[in-house]
């Protein structure tokens, strides 16, 4: 044995040992144990357990029919929500303008896709629409893409009952679909008789106000002394309840009284 072989060793101050080699080793350790753990978590585990097995990517629907769309999303385990509608001038109505999650994106299967569909060109020509009835009326401009605002009846001797006697704006012109329609509805022939209420115990204010909601007005107004009636309600009428009189014609009354 060579007696003259040479040992080295390495000798480091205990207090550079605490403060710095030994904190190094430690940061070492603990960022190989997080790599591994991601490692393993990411890439290991998934093709251990199966967990992307479930996973799709999405397909691409833009530009194609909500309900061709929806087959397709539904064809690889996927479910559609309508997001909302908006005025597109390129792509067709009622298609798919966008999508989320974005097309070849990754998701899990039963994952709902939201997607917002084209109401076609803002501006159109508002159907003609007069003389239908007004379910009619309502179908004819839903299909145009407009929606029907307020409606208004009247009386009118040229239009049957329900039917259409203007829109607002007029039929044909071109505006833009966000714009509601609104109608004016024929009420049928204005009627030259109205019917008489019964206001038989009413009070004269309350009388007056279903009088002239009649299309009637109060005529001649008296008192007369009754005990087992509340006073100032009505004892008689001059006109039947429920008898037919012109428009305007006068009802007289007779209000009880105390003396």
């Amino acid at each position: 044995m060579n007696k003259n072989k040479k040992h080295y060793t390495i000798s480091i101050p205990v207090k550079t040992f605490w403060l710095l080699f030994l904190p190094l080793c430690l940061l070492f350790c603990a960022g190989g144990s997080l790599l591994g753990f991601f490692v393993t978590d990411r890439y290991v585990m998934p093709r251990i357990v199966g967990v992307y097995r479930d996973m799709v990517p999405t397909p691409d629907v833009l530009g194609l029919p909500h309900e061709d769309a929806r087959n397709r999303f539904f064809g690889v385990g996927l479910l559609t929500e309508v997001r909302g509608r908006e005025f597109n001038e390129e792509v067709a109505e009622g298609a798919v303008i966008s999508q989320f999650p974005e097309p070849g994106e990754t998701v899990k299967k039963g994952r709902t896709i939201a997607v917002t569909l084209s109401r076609g060109p803002e501006a159109a020509t508002i159907p003609q629409v007069r003389s239908m009835n007004e379910r009619q009326a309502r179908n004819e401009l839903r299909r145009a893409g407009f929606s029907v605002g307020n409606v208004r009846r009247a009386f009118s001797g040229h239009f049957a009952l329900d039917a259409v006697i203007e829109t607002f704006p007029p039929g044909e012109t071109v505006t833009s679909r966000a714009m509601n329609v609104d109608l004016v509805v024929s009420r049928g022939p204005r009627p030259t008789h109205a019917e008489v209420p019964n206001i038989i115990g009413e009070s004269l204010s309350e009388a007056r106000r279903r009088v002239t909601d009649a299309g009637l007005k109060v005529g001649r107004v008296t008192y007369q002394n009754n005990a087992t009636l509340v006073p100032g309600t009505v004892m008689s009428q001059s006109a039947s309840p429920g008898s037919k009189l012109p428009f305007e014609a006068a009802v007289d009354i007779v209000i009880s009284a105390i003396r």
